[in-house]
């Protein structure tokens, strides 16, 4: 069973972890209208924040909604400014003790982790293993059952107030009827069931990594197998045995569906790593990692809204500098650097009439 946590909830409306949250909730939107607002009357809308937290009446209020296709179509939510402090006010909390739930083969919204060392991780793996068992959960945020989430909490988590708190913030997002899948002895209370997380709050991405933690133990407690990769619901297998492989998927097909989730059958898959693997955004083969045309895409992307926020002075050529080695430390910038210069030279990097360069060398 592990550690169970009570006497949080006191906690997530201390003044100073509101004050903290404010400042993470504002980070890179302070030329926002909402953010101005609020901090036109900080202390007084921190401070009703902390009543309505403390009496037991804060109700979080609904999402404004819009559509992203880069990298692939999906419906954002953004939750108001004042809703997106009390969601950082109980991440500061709930995230480290959730974080040390999980494995360490599960790399996604973690501390020291990230896709860039999931990738490393899975590169050894190509090198060493023949086969690779490739697993995606159809529609996995707009498929998380609200009242199983909220069981595999109340097994960490014994503050009623808390854990009431959390159902409030669940039940401001249903996909209803549209994602229904359906599963054998259903009725009608299953084809009503509440279910879905909202794409954009930071609680998602932490009860997302969350709810398929027990995948990870039966992967390793039950099936034996230490070699994997999880980035959120992007597993990744690996083994020398086919017949491994099949037991495994069984295994979690079977784990899946009791947790009302189903594997996308058109991505899942098991492969030959003669061929190498592509796994978020790179094509991972034995001896080198490819970016694969989309992620390249995605990067133009990035650079040329960095170059419009630098003009816009939201942003300083300091922090664009570091994201960009960091991108370029990872893939090597030497196998890259004719393409790369090529990209950057057709993009202008300007703020107050001064002209930022970036030439990289081999």
């Amino acid at each position: 069973m592990g550690i169970k946590y009570k006497n949080i909830y006191n906690k997530i409306y201390e003044f100073d972890n509101l004050y903290s949250a404010y400042r993470k909730a504002r980070k890179g939107k302070r030329n926002k209208k909402e953010v101005s607002e609020f901090e036109y009357d900080l202390e007084s809308n921190l401070f009703k924040i902390q009543q309505e937290l403390k009496n037991g009446t804060f109700r979080f209020s609904g999402y404004n909604e819009f559509v992203v296709t880069d990298p692939k179509e999906r419906k954002i939510s953004a939750a108001p400014f004042k809703d997106r402090v009390v969601h950082h006010a109980i991440c500061n909390f709930l995230e480290p003790m959730i974080d040390k739930t999980l494995m360490h083969q599960t790399y996604a919204c973690r501390y020291n982790k990230g896709s860039h060392r999931a990738i490393s991780k899975a590169v050894e793996y190509v090198r060493k293993y023949k086969y690779v068992l490739k697993l995606d959960v159809k529609k996995y945020f707009f498929s998380i059952d609200h009242e199983n989430l909220l069981k595999k909490l109340r097994k960490k988590i014994s503050d009623k107030k808390l854990l009431s708190l959390i159902k409030l913030l669940l039940e401001t997002h249903d996909t209803g009827q549209e994602y229904y899948m359906g599963f054998e002895d259903d009725t009608l209370f299953d084809y009503a069931r509440c279910k879905g997380l909202p794409i954009g709050n930071l609680t998602s991405q932490l009860f997302a990594n969350f709810y398929l933690n027990q995948i990870d133990r039966l992967i390793c407690e039950k099936l034996r197998i230490k070699s994997f990769v999880r980035y959120m619901d992007d597993i990744i297998i690996f083994t020398d045995s086919k017949l491994e492989l099949a037991d495994a998927f069984n295994e979690i097909e079977k784990y899946l569906g009791s947790n009302r989730l189903k594997l996308n059958r058109n991505k899942s898959m098991l492969i030959n790593l003669k061929n190498g693997l592509s796994y978020l955004g790179f094509h991972l083969y034995k001896g080198r990692i490819k970016i694969l045309r989309s992620n390249l895409k995605r990067f133009i992307i990035k650079m040329r809204k960095y170059s419009r926020y630098l003009k816009d002075g939201k942003i300083q050529f300091e922090s664009i500098l570091m994201s960009l080695n960091s991108w370029l430390g990872f893939i090597g910038k030497g196998k890259y650097v004719r393409l790369i210069n090529g990209i950057l030279d057709k993009i202008k990097f300007m703020h107050q009439d001064k002209n930022y360069e970036f030439t990289f060398c081999v």
